[in-house]
């Protein structure tokens, strides 16, 4: 499995304040939704390519595997909101590389990174510099 996610992040707008919160202007919170353009989602989707940095530093290599995928996709996705404050895009989901598997033998010959998804709902971008 190749060592890369998929970061799939859409436009959101700021609704108005929460008058029940009163610790916004402490905490930081935005009361945001997803922007809707005609019934779509606009989002993009973005590869990120990563690497083992205990490797790096000498430790034996790990096997990149789904388990792995997923724990550092949601950790990404998460870093990719907090450096990202000042955009209006926000991280709605994640994909792991999928297998491309010959039917004949069961061996994967490939691997296909994914794409966007739910096309009847969103409007996607790919690999674009927010």
């Amino acid at each position: 499995m190749p060592s890369a996610v998929v970061l799939i992040v859409c436009k959101t707008v700021m609704l108005p304040a929460d008058q029940h919160d009163v610790n916004s202007k402490w905490t930081g919170y935005e009361n945001r939704t997803w922007a809707i353009e005609n019934s779509m989602m606009q989002c993009r989707r973005q590869e990120v390519q990563l690497y083992d940095q205990s490797e790096a530093m000498g430790a034996a290599a790990q096997p990149f595997n789904q388990q792995r995928c997923q724990r550092a996709s949601l950790m990404l996705g998460v870093e990719w909101d907090q450096a990202h404050k000042s955009s209006s895009y926000r991280f709605w989901r994640v994909a792991c590389p999928v297998p491309i598997v010959d039917t004949r033998t069961g061996e994967v010959i490939a691997w296909k990174m994914p794409e966007c998804g739910h096309r009847d709902t969103v409007i996607c971008e790919v690999d674009t510099a927010i």
